[in-house]
């Protein structure tokens, strides 16, 4: 006798509940976890109503910077290397801007953006500026107090040091983090440039073709010669730290500058992250090696006395695929409370830098024991900018390019002939007649 319909309807019902229950068992059983089956509708889209996007984040530090002439100016440094085209904007703060040239004060140079899909911390720099322009105020600040610890220094803020890559972001990629040719920016420099550890894998950490092959690192690094900071502080996302050289290796360095950078990182997670962040060397504390890092070469080549990394944010609970919510908070609350606890923090680095660099200037290396290489002599000054006068260099560093190009064929040939010639006094040393001592 045939069932109900409703009885058939339930084992129907059954059935397929229970084919979805085996098949699930059997997909882990293969070890196929939940995060293969995610479609691209399970990952966490760009919060419009949270994030600006690139352009109109750039366009509202360009008003900021048009609002506040005396304060702030805005330079963008742009270049090219085979085919490549990059821009970076450079927002300077002087809370006068008749002293910027002042070599006295104390300088810091900001990065941020440099991982095209750490989207949080693009907005930090927005925050930043807006709290040194006075627009925004910080909690709990003496400003009287903070604005006598501004008069003495001037700061370099990077706000997207990798637009191309950001763009690659917004158009759907949300796991790419390089730039926009597939390049690490922060594999890119040069100290200890090119290693690659087991787990390397390049859609992650792809370092170029050779140490500052793209034209971003390049722009940073011309930036860093000509602006010499105390202090510089690269800032990512993707976990809560505070990091110091080295990268590249497990261990940080030696001397005084090297205690004093532990006692601001120290004091950093205390009083504004109630020691929840990591602290201690990157290539110590993350749980892998970077090589090639910006912060590595701040250090160890730019000689810059206090070099940091901080990571801003990270979402530990986040799927590996879905990357915008592992690396940028995405409700209201956790957004806020990121950018106001981490621009406190770096509001403390404005106070405590001065106060711990100067204690130990008198020991530390002078400028002239700064050498540098004849390459990096000549590109130092030399970089195609658009000014707020929209005029170029391309001419000038046209003509540099050449004069590298024959000093470098006047070595080549220098050692040639240094070659050539101890090759010829050498042949005659060895084939020289011999005279018989024997009078004839």
């Amino acid at each position: 006798m045939a069932a109900p319909p409703h009885r058939r309807r339930r084992r129907l019902l059954m059935v397929a509940i229970s084919l979805l229950f085996f098949d699930s068992i059997a997909n882990l059983v293969d070890g196929k976890g939940v995060e293969e089956n995610l479609t691209s509708d399970s990952f966490t889209p760009i919060n419009r109503d949270l994030y600006h996007s690139s352009a109109n984040l750039m366009e509202e530090i360009e008003s900021l910077v048009h609002r506040h002439p005396r304060k702030l100016t805005m330079e963008t440094f742009s270049g090219a290397s085979r085919g490549y085209q990059a821009d970076v904007a450079v927002v300077t703060y002087c809370r006068n801007r008749t002293e910027v040239n002042d070599i006295s004060k104390f300088r810091l140079l900001l990065s941020f953006g440099q991982h095209g899909r750490e989207l949080i911390t693009s907005e930090l720099a927005l925050r930043i500026l807006s709290i040194l322009s006075e627009e925004e105020f910080l909690p709990n600040v003496d400003r009287r107090a903070l604005n006598r610890t501004l008069d003495h220094l001037l700061i370099k803020v990077v706000p997207m040091e990798n637009l191309n890559g950001r763009k690659l972001v917004e158009g759907g990629d949300l796991c790419e983090r390089r730039n926009g040719r597939g390049v690490d920016l922060n594999r890119n420099w040069s100290v200890d440039w090119g290693k690659k550890e087991k787990d390397y894998d390049p859609t992650e950490e792809n370092p170029g073709s050779a140490p500052f092959s793209e034209p971003e690192s390049q722009i940073m690094r011309k930036l860093a010669m000509t602006f010499e900071p105390h202090v510089w502080i690269n800032v990512h996302s993707g976990m809560e730290a505070l990091f110091m050289p080295y990268d590249h290796k497990n261990t940080t360095p030696d001397g005084l500058f090297t205690i004093r950078m532990k006692s601001i990182l120290k004091v950093l997670n205390q009083r504004h992250f109630h020691d929840r962040c990591m602290v201690g060397s990157g290539g110590g504390s993350v749980g892998y090696l970077a090589h090639g890092t910006a912060t590595d070469y701040m250090y160890e080549i730019a000689k810059v006395p206090m070099a940091f990394t901080f990571e801003i944010y990270g979402d530990g609970s986040a799927s590996a695929k879905d990357c915008f919510r592992m690396f940028n908070p995405t409700d209201l609350a956790t957004f806020n409370k990121v950018l106001n606890d981490w621009s406190a923090a770096f509001f403390s680095i404005f106070m405590l830098g001065p106060q711990r660099v100067s204690k130990i200037k008198g020991k530390t290396e002078s400028d002239q024991d700064k050498w540098v290489s004849m390459d990096e002599y000549l590109e130092g000054y030399l970089i195609a900018r658009r000014s707020r006068y929209n005029k170029k260099t391309e001419v000038l560093e046209l003509g540099f390019q050449e004069i590298r190009t024959y000093y470098r064929l006047f070595m080549l040939s220098f050692v040639l002939l240094m070659f050539m010639f101890c090759t010829r006094i050498s042949r005659t040393k060895f084939h020289r007649p011999t005279v018989s001592s024997t009078p004839v």
